[in-house]
């Protein structure tokens, strides 16, 4: 998936953007009035540069021109990634253990002792809540 650096400058009320990345010779230029409106101009600006809807654009990643806040902001980036990693591979190692627990026959209260988490944690994980229907 192709990745594309945006660089935001404040610029008077507005936030000037610099693109690039693939698919571009040059540097690629739009504005935002607030800075949470970036990605969105930016991905019109490149769908309309590489003729593709702005959904299938790719990676977009805003930096402010400050480089060593740049530096700072990119490596929290990565950390936070790494954490979301993480917590999705501890949640499917703690819900296989708990189903093998439950399959030998441990009690919920006893699989949450082990594990660390709280009974209505493990009925959870277990998925063994009584379904409510609503009707329509």
């Amino acid at each position: 998936m192709n990745a594309y650096r945006v660089t935001a400058q404040r610029s008077g009320g507005w936030w000037a953007l610099t693109v690039e990345g693939p698919g571009l010779h040059r540097p690629a230029y739009t504005q935002a009035r607030r800075l949470d409106r970036a990605e969105h101009m930016v991905r019109d600006l490149l769908a309309l540069h590489l003729d593709v809807e702005a959904g299938d654009v790719g990676d977009i990643e805003i930096t402010p021109d400050d480089e060593s806040l740049a530096d700072e902001l990119i490596s929290t980036r990565q950390v936070r990634r790494d954490a979301d990693r993480l917590r999705d591979e501890a949640t499917v190692r703690t819900r296989s253990t708990a189903r093998r627990l439950r399959e030998r026959g441990y009690a919920h209260r006893e699989i949450g002792a082990l594990l660390g988490v709280s009974h209505q944690a493990v009925g959870k994980l277990l998925d063994e809540r009584p379904k409510r229907h609503v009707d329509a």
